[in-house]
């Protein structure tokens, strides 16, 4: 791959990502993009950043299990799951901008 396919692939990426975020935070958060973490991270025990952080390394299990896996996913798909990842390191970047 060159740099200009790469560079074409990350604008794409990255709009993509936006879309979907902005658009999931509305059924997961009120005022507070983040009250779904923090809430949520009250529930179970743990700070806001470490809830989230457990739910990237579930989002790293589940796509290891379906780039191992020889069937096709019938419901989230390797992309999907890709995207949900990338989202979740931003969210877990701005928990801690927002702790500062």
């Amino acid at each position: 791959m060159n740099r200009e396919k790469q560079n074409e692939l990350f604008e794409a990426f990255v709009d993509r990502q936006k879309h979907i975020m902005l658009n999931k935070g509305i059924d997961y958060a009120n005022e507070d993009v983040l009250s779904n973490f923090k809430l949520s991270g009250n529930i179970c025990g743990l700070t806001p950043e470490l809830n989230c952080l457990s739910l990237i390394a579930t989002k790293v299990a589940r796509l290891g299990v379906l780039l191992n896996s020889k069937d096709s996913p019938k419901y989230e798909s390797v992309e999907d799951s890709i995207f949900d990842l990338a989202n979740y390191a931003f969210l877990l970047s701005c928990l801690i901008n927002d702790k500062d």
